[in-house]
């Protein structure tokens, strides 16, 4: 199981857009600090209960579009059924570039949860990944 470390989150300004870098000691790491950080533009996520589950595979053609088509899913899964996760167990393959694994979370209910920003889109723009002692990424959400 991979735990988020929010100690690994920085959140940095963009002109028209949010944005964040995190760290990871493994890719497993980085994608499940990339969540939490994405999802925390959203709500306060450690008020999300544990109540859902799900399972995610992705491939990619490089880890630049493995972290899109990542945050792209967790933005559709949030979009479509109100779904916050906050652990992660992944297995992510430098490589293949494929991501797999199970999320957990649940619902976020604008009734019990803070709300925060809408995110529309995962960019491309000044979008990071490389890796010197650890893993580091850096990803801008379109608002």
């Amino acid at each position: 199981m991979v735990y988020p470390n929010r100690s690994k989150i920085r959140y940095i300004e963009h002109p028209s857009d949010v944005g964040f870098e995190v760290q990871g000691a493994t890719l497993a790491e980085l994608f499940a600090n990339a969540a939490i950080a994405y999802y925390s533009f959203i709500t306060d996520v450690e008020a999300i209960d544990e109540t859902e589950e799900r399972t995610i595979e992705l491939k990619a053609e490089d880890l630049h579009s493995l972290m899109f088509d990542w945050i792209d899913e967790l933005i559709f899964l949030f979009e479509s059924e109100s779904l916050v996760f906050k652990k992660f167990d992944l297995e992510v393959d430098e490589t293949r570039y494929t991501l797999s694994g199970i999320c957990r979370g649940g619902k976020f209910d604008p009734g019990r949860h803070e709300a925060g920003i809408i995110i529309k889109a995962v960019t491309y723009n000044m979008m990071e990944i490389k890796k010197n002692e650890v893993w580091h990424a850096r990803v801008v959400l379109d608002v």
